[in-house]
């Protein structure tokens, strides 16, 4: 990928998780209470939608500036091997997710 295209990626990534990262402070402080009150906030899906575009653009954002930290600082085989790690974490991280936000 272009440094352009990641630039611009970095740059929506970081305005989207302003508006989504205030939202989900809220959420949280709202669903802290008790574990009923929780329930009650998944049980709205516009939570659970907003709550999965908050993890899914979070772990963008984490895998993005892990790969700019791996190309700073590490040779191209170690880089393949660091991303894949990353990539697979990320996609375990979500297969946890997912079930409990949807089921």
């Amino acid at each position: 990928m272009r440094a352009s295209q990641k630039w611009k990626i970095e740059r929506l990534l970081y305005l989207s998780l302003i508006p989504i990262s205030y939202w989900f402070i809220i959420f949280f402080l709202n669903s802290h209470s008790d574990s009923n009150t929780l329930n009650i906030l998944l049980s709205n899906t516009t939570n659970k939608i907003l709550l999965l575009i908050f993890f899914v653009i979070s772990l963008m954002h984490i895998k993005l500036q892990l790969t700019k930290v791996y190309e700073d600082y590490f040779n191209l085989a170690r880089i393949k091997t660091f991303s894949l790690f990353t990539n697979i974490l990320i996609i375990l991280s979500l297969l946890v997710f997912l079930p409990v936000l949807f089921f």
